[in-house]
């Protein structure tokens, strides 16, 4: 039972719609099934449902049926164009949504939605013959769909709620120290007051491309989707409103965040924003494109396309190695960003609200197993190494 959408009333087996103010009726014998409606009504009156749950010989209410006849494969179909077109999801999260049921879950439940036990889910998962985190993954899809379901009434309980997921070990986070950080910037810097033509753009590009990962802390599509006005600088703050469009069939550039919650507004140092301003006039003194303010800050004009992650990851590894520094990710500039700010003390929540992420669970999850001894050994605050 999802309690953000049912509450208990005083009535054992009895719960009410919190919105439409229906009541649902659980019953568990001579099967687990529950009861929302009679002939196609729903039921508004307590007494109604008070006399259904006390009929020991009840049977599916006609009309009850077939509400929930729906199947999986037909109910995850409308899932799917629901994440697309009305929650208009990342194009990245809605591909590994489609792959995983392509791959594992097409066909795999014959039974009506209402019908699918604890027991079938987990029979299915522990079959998968695929690594324990691909479980997980699969596991955590088939959550979000069967929420779906009962937020759009075509089902009571999820029978996935109660399932743990399988232990994982932690793959060793990557981050780089500040004296490695400082080592790249460095190294930037020389390329900028004494490279070739080429080598100045590539160098100045990577160095704002970096300063910004570092100091937001944000996702690398969505810093592709940064534009120049995205920066308030009055109130001093970025707006992250959209990720980049990773579908290359799309005519759009622009996606949704990854969710609701990573819609963000955030206060930002002089430093970046002089940074990125100063990114923005050297790009109209040493290039012949016109750059406007609603411009990406990472446009290829070109091809009068963004840059995509292969350009960027390819000019962003010529300088690690150029500066002998870890090679990490693009993305391990998040986790530079959380593991400095953790050395300075600050706390995960304010840190949770900057990153974006939904729950602060999932902050305290992926970082909260960084050492006091780590976080002593880290740098300090953004600003310094900019």
């Amino acid at each position: 039972m999802d309690r953000k959408v049912y509450e208990k009333t005083r009535y054992q087996n009895i719960y009410r719609h919190k919105k439409n103010k229906n009541y649902v009726i659980m019953i568990s014998k001579p099967v687990k099934t529950s009861i929302s409606n009679i002939d196609g009504k729903k039921i508004l009156k307590l007494e109604d449902a008070l006399k259904i749950r006390d009929n020991k010989k009840i049977k599916l209410i006609k009309g009850t049926e077939a509400k929930y006849k729906d199947n999986f494969d037909d109910l995850w179909k409308e899932y799917i164009y629901n994440c697309k077109n009305i929650k208009k999801l990342a194009y990245n999260t809605i591909k590994r949504k489609e792959k995983m049921y392509n791959k594992y879950g097409n066909g795999r439940f014959k039974q009506r939605i209402s019908k699918i036990t604890k027991k079938d889910i987990t029979n299915f998962i522990n079959t998968m013959n695929t690594s324990d985190k691909q479980k997980n993954q699969m596991l955590k899809e088939l959550k979000a769909f069967f929420n779906w379901c009962i937020k759009e009434e075509r089902l009571i309980i999820s029978p996935a709620s109660n399932i743990l997921p399988y232990k994982v070990e932690k793959t060793e986070m990557k981050y780089w120290t500040p004296k490695e950080l400082n080592e790249f910037l460095e190294t930037l810097e020389k390329d900028i007051s004494s490279g070739t033509h080429n080598d100045i753009i590539r160098a100045m590009q990577i160095k704002i491309f970096t300063l910004i990962q570092f100091s937001l802390g944000d996702r690398v599509g969505e810093t592709r989707a940064l534009t120049y006005d995205c920066f308030d600088l009055t109130k001093k703050t970025v707006s992250i409103k959209h990720s980049i469009n990773y579908d290359t069939k799309s005519k759009d550039f622009l996606s949704s965040t990854k969710n609701y919650h990573s819609q963000r507004t955030i206060v930002v140092s002089d430093k970046l924003i002089n940074a990125v301003q100063e990114y923005k006039q050297f790009l109209i003194d040493n290039t012949n494109y016109d750059i406007k303010n609603n411009d990406l800050i990472f446009f290829n004009y070109s091809i009068n396309k963004p840059y995509s992650d292969v350009t960027l990851r390819k000019k962003f590894y010529y300088y690690c190695n150029k500066a002998n520094v870890t090679k990490i990710r693009m993305y391990d500039l998040r986790h530079t960003y959380v593991a400095t700010m953790m050395a300075e003390g600050k706390e995960l929540y304010h840190i949770s609200e900057r990153l974006g992420h939904k729950n602060y669970s999932t902050t305290v999850n992926k970082y909260g197993h960084l050492s006091h001894e780590v976080k002593r050994e880290l740098a300090e605050i953004t600003d310094k190494y900019i």
